[in-house]
């Protein structure tokens, strides 16, 4: 009786500049109760020492080193590419910002194996400083909205059974070797930030199955490269959604969408603002601006959004959110009190 070899499995941390948190996370993929995996490093250009630091503390560690910062999609490419050249069965993408359980990779790759056409997997991601609290167990993206839904239902995780696409984050991202064969690497336009979206969108569309694995736990830690609410992740963030519902609407639906997505930007600016991050605003309609122009890749500091466009857009935004939306009926309400208030009383 011959025994199943285990699936090799190749670990892929991206690092920017994120030393401390590498290295936390590197401690604990070392106590990964799985034999047949290896370890890569892939280094985005830090210049914070982390790549000296890991060759010194991790030195069974496979460390790849990119001259300059590639983003998450392409630094992650440069890793997927080597893990494929030396016979890698299942590739795990891991940020470095997230710590892992002993059991996890043997639990995710388990039932990953045993699921009949499967493309992407992920683990339960919780809370790095609340591990009971629930960062991720799945998301369902609608088309006929364009909008997430957090999974509620664990039944929800198939997807087309409710008229969505359960769509896995890039947190602890278990791909299969053929899947990448069938529908390639992640795509390096949206540098960083609903590349792991679009991929599971892909998977989906080539006819292969993604799944979430409650039984595997890795904990993970908040915007852990740029901060909650930093400028630069709002940027591509915004970005980033046009490319990823352009690409899939057709009809109506994508020729509608164009006015649509500067609504949902105008939206979430002026949340921003609200919430006192101007700065982050300001990234906000500048993602846009660039996405309307079909400039896409790594962050561009100086690009900005019309200063007279901005002007009327916040000269009453939320007027303009629901006539981008085609609200009309709310317009139509909201001119109505106007006039009414602004009537004299006899």
């Amino acid at each position: 009786m011959t025994t199943q070899p285990i699936p090799k499995v190749f670990i892929i941390i991206l690092n920017w500049n994120g030393l401390r948190d590498t290295l936390e996370c590197l401690e604990s993929v070392e106590r990964l109760e799985y034999p047949a995996k290896t370890v890569v490093v892939v280094d985005n250009g830090s210049t914070d020492g982390s790549p000296e630091a890991v060759r010194t503390q991790a030195p069974s560690v496979l460390l790849l080193r990119n001259e300059t910062n590639l983003g998450y999609a392409g630094g992650n490419n440069v890793g997927i590419r080597y893990a494929l050249e030396h016979g890698a069965d299942y590739i795990w993408l891991l940020n470095n910002d997230t710590v892992v359980r002993p059991d996890s990779l043997a639990t995710l790759v388990s039932v990953a194996d045993a699921t009949p056409n499967l493309g992407l997997a992920s683990p339960f991601i919780y809370d790095y400083e609340g591990p009971q609290r629930l960062q991720f167990g799945g998301v369902i993206a609608r088309l006929a909205d364009q909008t997430f839904h957090r999974v509620n239902d664990p039944l929800e995780r198939e997807g087309p059974t409710t008229g969505g696409r359960l769509v896995l984050y890039g947190t602890a991202l278990l791909i299969k070797a053929s899947a990448v064969k069938t529908i390639g690497y992640l795509d390096e336009r949206y540098f960083a930030y609903r590349e792991d979206n679009d991929y599971s969108m892909r998977s989906l569309d080539a006819g292969l199955r993604n799944i979430v694995v409650s039984a595997s736990k890795v904990y993970h830690k908040n915007s852990g490269s740029l901060g909650e609410n930093s400028p630069i992740k709002y940027f591509f963030m915004v970005r980033n959604l046009y490319p990823l519902w352009m690409d899939r609407l057709k009809g109506y639906r994508r020729a509608a969408y164009r006015v649509r997505y500067l609504s949902q930007a105008l939206r979430t600016a002026r949340e921003c603002e609200t919430a006192g991050f101007p700065a982050a605003a300001d990234a906000c309609l500048a993602g846009a601006w660039n996405a309307l122009r079909g400039r896409y890749g790594e962050y561009d500091p100086g690009a900005t959004f019309p200063r007279a466009l901005k002007r009327l857009l916040y000269w009453h935004p939320y007027f303009w959110i629901r006539v981008l939306d085609w609200r009309w009926g709310q317009v139509a309400l909201e001119a109505i009190k106007r006039f009414v208030s602004r009537s004299p009383r006899r």
